[in-house]
């Protein structure tokens, strides 16, 4: 059965990247959208929300990941 939500495992997984970075991500989806309210978990629904939001010039510097996915 698929979780209902993303761990920094998650995280780590879907951006190839360590635990502080993947730790940072979901702090920004938590900034979004933070359905849960559990720490260090997001729901699937949050990051949609978070990967869809419009971008700001900071945000594409702060995760650049986040362009190159969307393209």
């Amino acid at each position: 059965m698929e979780k209902a939500y993303l761990d920094k495992y998650d995280i780590m997984n879907i951006f190839d990247c360590c635990a502080d970075r993947a730790l940072a991500i979901i702090r920004s989806i938590k900034s979004v959208s933070d359905s849960l309210k559990i720490k260090g978990k997001v729901t699937k629904a949050d990051y949609d929300a978070w990967f869809n939001r419009p971008l700001k010039k900071d945000n594409a510097k702060d995760f650049p990941e986040t362009i190159a996915l969307s393209k």
